[in-house]
């Protein structure tokens, strides 16, 4: 990320930006223009489809920390008055949340011939889409059912998502919403993976079009991920844990000329103990700059060690991602109970932080503005690099 911080800053710090304004409107157009091609529209005299997109928006933007603080500070500002009950009764609308998801979807796909693409330049990831792939949990609704704990004592119990975010153009899909219930107090990463179709894990990638996913340890299930990659081309990589007992099958070849691999010390096929499973990819790391050693694992077979190395890197984006929810956006509390609105929720996340990278873009590309403190840091690691022999 560059400079979306920034903007999702001076946003917050305005309180609310009225929707009639030029900023909000050039901000919002990409999800009018998806709108026109969208399904399950409704022409509702009360809450226009628009307004409700506009509103979702808007309260992501805001420093508003209750809905009804929201909807007040919302009829400040020469929109059509909305009570609180009606923009309650709305986010828990099961068309509402198809139309949401449908114009996410559609800008999307519009937004992603634009954007600058982060791991453009690797001809080896051409026929790749590729992903990372985390949890993000917040504090519960203010309505929201206590749970008894264990020791009897009643607590709120967080809600939590699960997102796909494109490491190409940072673009980011609500996977699915955490289930509760069952003695759980949080729903497994793996659970909530294997609970997704293949094609919500693909993200609705075209068939024939191969997907890595990078999940931290938690989304270690080897036989589910082998399984994923014979029959739907999916592949993920992750980090080792450290109580696993693998058996090394034999070791790869490191090309030593392609400078991608600088830092990759062992790339070798290993298996589970004992006799059964396939074989899968170990690859062992050592960072240039800093010194610190990584192992990582992976069911992609054929992507030079280096490549994989540098996907899983940008893992991070999506926890920076999550950061600007939570601390540049102030989203820490769901907006209402049930599951239909925390989903519609988690959607209009998505559809802030895409309007705000497509505006980002915008920003950069028409007025050079950029983020100075990153450009410093890359200066900082470029140089690092080139000390330690880079």
């Amino acid at each position: 990320m560059t400079c979306i911080e920034a903007l999702a800053g001076i946003f917050f710090m305005a309180s609310y930006l009225p929707s009639s304004s030029v900023v909000f409107r050039r901000l919002f157009q990409p999800a009018s223009d998806a709108y026109q091609g969208s399904v399950k529209t409704y022409d509702c005299t009360e809450l226009t489809d628009l307004d409700f997109l506009e509103m979702g928006v808007g309260r992501c933007l805001s420093d508003s920390q209750t809905g009804r603080d929201f909807i007040q500070r919302h009829g400040d500002h020469d929109r059509k008055q909305v009570s609180v009950d009606l923009f309650f009764k709305n986010l828990k609308s099961k068309r509402r949340l198809a139309n949401l998801k449908s114009v996410g979807d559609g800008i999307k796909t519009a937004l992603d011939i634009d954007l600058f693409d982060a791991l453009d330049g690797i001809k080896e990831l051409e026929n790749f889409a590729v992903y990372a792939g985390d949890g993000h949990y917040h504090s519960a609704a203010v309505h929201d059912k206590k749970e008894v704990s264990s020791d009897g004592s009643e607590r709120n119990a967080a809600t939590g998502h699960f997102f796909l975010l494109n490491l190409r153009n940072h673009l980011l899909s609500h996977l699915g919403t955490a289930l509760k219930g069952d003695g759980r107090k949080r729903e497994h990463d793996m659970h909530a993976i294997k609970r997704s179709t293949m094609d919500q894990l693909r993200n609705g990638e075209p068939k024939g079009r191969k997907v890595i996913v990078a999940w931290d340890k938690a989304g270690i299930d080897f036989p589910f991920w082998q399984k994923a990659k014979h029959c739907s081309g999916l592949y993920f990589i992750s980090r080792e844990k450290e109580n696993m007992k693998l058996t090394r099958c034999g070791n790869r070849p490191i090309n030593g000329k392609d400078l991608r691999n600088e830092g990759v010390t062992r790339d070798e096929q290993v298996g589970p103990g004992g006799s059964g499973g396939e074989m899968f990819r170990r690859i062992s790391y050592t960072d240039p700059v800093t010194g610190d050693s990584y192992v990582f694992l992976t069911t992609e077979m054929t992507l030079e060690p280096g490549i994989l190395v540098l996907i899983y890197k940008h893992r991070w984006d999506i926890e920076k991602v999550f950061d600007e929810l939570k601390n540049k956006l102030a989203e820490k509390k769901s907006w209402a109970s049930g599951s239909v609105a925390k989903t519609i929720h988690a959607h209009f996340l998505c559809l802030t932080h895409n309007l705000l990278v497509r505006l980002e873009a915008i920003v950069e590309t028409a007025e050079g503005l950029t983020n100075g403190n990153e450009e410093k840091r890359k200066r900082k690691r470029r140089i690092a690099t080139e000390k330690n022999g880079g």
